[in-house]
């Protein structure tokens, strides 16, 4: 099997870039807003870190640390928003590390970061990443998150102390999406700390175009009609097996990446080993890269971590070309968390298409 190859520090590393207001770049969208951390406490506990907005600006903000009084410490607060590497504009904003403690549960988590991109003429879309993100009520329950959460993933404390919601998105009336990486409410259980807890808010407004107005006078047009044309999806498959038992593994989650390091989308392997991911495939080359993995295994190496390039044409299924071996983690092969960072390092192989 050809080395599966690591996804680009241009893809990862720097989707994402600054571009200052009145800079030689196309026309300016709008309202593209990102706050690191925000906590609203028992009415009288305000606390705003990192915030940024684009074009207005600031563009990006960075706070290395903030100590929050007797609550405690929030790490690597950021906020970023500008052009993004595929033509359109992001706001992304999220913190390394949070040790917080409200007496009535207390909240630490890794990197957790929230992302939303909006293209020309297109509505907005997000992403989460959630790193170790731990909720606990002493003597109570304990709430682990890893990953990337679905839409409004809400999960509920005991006793009615309140709730965590993962993946929060909602929609403006104008079409704007707001995405919220994690947000902890507690309620009366936890006395003048009763509130909530923002970590990573990123919003994007709506690009597509109004709709034309109607004209008053209706020009006769002698046309036929046309059928609308069917736009047929293709289909990249993904397939991980166990190094030594060769048996496929299941709930192992790929991103599919395009030549240019776009995520077109993500899936999750069955008991088979296999998913897929079917989308409109253009004139490009198109990556499975392992982005995650179970408990048990480790990820591939860093140079190792992405396939391809492979051709995808519409009406069309392709599976990659040999399964990705994935050692136990027993092995002293890296764990997802761990090589996450180091993947996203490497570059996109320079080979021939296949």
């Amino acid at each position: 099997m050809s080395p599966h190859k690591a996804l680009p520090a241009l893809a990862l590393a720097a989707l994402l870039t600054v571009a200052l207001p009145g800079s030689a770049q196309a026309a300016d969208p709008t309202g593209f807003a990102a706050t690191g951390f925000t906590a609203t406490l028992g009415g009288t506990i305000q606390i705003t870190e990192a915030r940024a907005a684009y074009p207005t600006g600031p563009v990006r903000a960075d706070v290395s640390s903030a100590r929050f009084s007797s609550l405690g410490t929030v790490a690597g607060i950021y906020a970023v928003t500008g052009e993004h590497r595929t033509g359109g504009t992001a706001a992304e904003a999220g913190v390394a590390s949070t040790e917080l403690d409200f007496t009535a549960a207390t909240l630490s988590t890794g990197s957790v970061s929230a992302r939303c991109v909006t293209e020309p003429d297109s509505a907005p879309t997000a992403r989460v990443r959630v790193h170790d993100a731990v909720v606990a009520v002493p003597e109570s329950a304990r709430i682990n998150v890893t990953g990337n959460p679905q839409p409004n993933t809400t999960l509920q404390l005991p006793g009615g102390l309140g709730q965590i919601v993962l993946n929060e998105q909602v929609t403006g009336a104008d079409g704007s999406l707001t995405v919220n990486a994690l947000r902890l409410t507690l309620g009366e259980g936890a006395g003048n700390l009763a509130g909530d807890v923002v970590i990573g808010s990123a919003t994007c407004p709506s690009l597509v175009p109004p709709p034309e107005e109607e004209e008053e006078e209706i020009e006769e047009v002698e046309e036929a009609a046309e059928e609308e044309a069917v736009v047929e999806e293709g289909v990249l498959i993904s397939v991980a097996e166990d190094a030594d038992a060769g048996h496929g593994v299941k709930d192992v989650v790929f991103d599919v990446v395009d030549e240019r390091g776009a995520l077109i989308d993500t899936c999750t392997t069955d008991a088979s080993g296999r998913c897929g991911v079917a989308f409109v495939p253009g004139d490009r080359t198109y990556y499975a890269c392992v982005s995650q993995t179970p408990a048990g295994y480790g990820m591939p190496a860093p140079d190792e971590v992405c396939d391809g390039p492979y051709r995808v044409a519409p009406g069309a299924e392709v599976t990659i070309h040999e399964p990705f071996p994935l050692l136990r983690a027993e092995t002293g092969t890296e764990t997802g968390t761990e090589a996450e960072a180091e993947a996203e390092a490497g570059t996109l192989p320079a080979s021939a298409e296949r």
